[in-house]
């Protein structure tokens, strides 16, 4: 099986303390390592204020999980789990692709690079 990569971001309460919030963030890990991910990053942003008010809640405490895993029932397990979980306000979980695409127009009319001082007919038309 190939090993995929994911990143989650989850939202917690932001009435946790830093200890809660650290105990929230082993419990994530302990649910990815038993569903067989790797875990190759934890990233946490803080306390930041939210677009929109969550259950009279302005700010969320945010945390971004990196992982691979080969079984990818792994952010399905993930997402049931964290589902259910009451510190838990929002959270979402993307697939990060290998390929990326540097132009994102129609690749067919860049047949021909232009030089640079290239002169171009504009025809009859003024731009006065």
């Amino acid at each position: 099986m190939e090993v995929r990569r994911y990143e989650s971001i989850v939202i917690f309460n932001p009435r946790l303390n830093d200890a809660q919030v650290k105990d929230e963030i082993k419990k994530v890990e302990g649910i990815l390592t038993s569903n067989n991910a790797k875990v190759t990053g934890v990233d946490q942003w803080g306390k930041k204020e939210l677009a929109f008010a969550f259950q009279k809640q302005k700010f969320g405490f945010c945390v971004a999980f990196n992982y691979e895993s080969s079984n990818h029932d792994a952010p399905t397990a993930l997402q049931s789990i964290l589902r259910i979980t009451d510190s838990v306000h929002k959270f979402q979980t993307h697939l990060i692709k290998e390929k990326t695409r540097k132009f994102r127009g129609n690749p067919k009319r860049l047949t021909q690079p232009r030089g640079e001082g290239e002169d171009f007919d504009f025809g009859a038309e003024s731009f006065e």
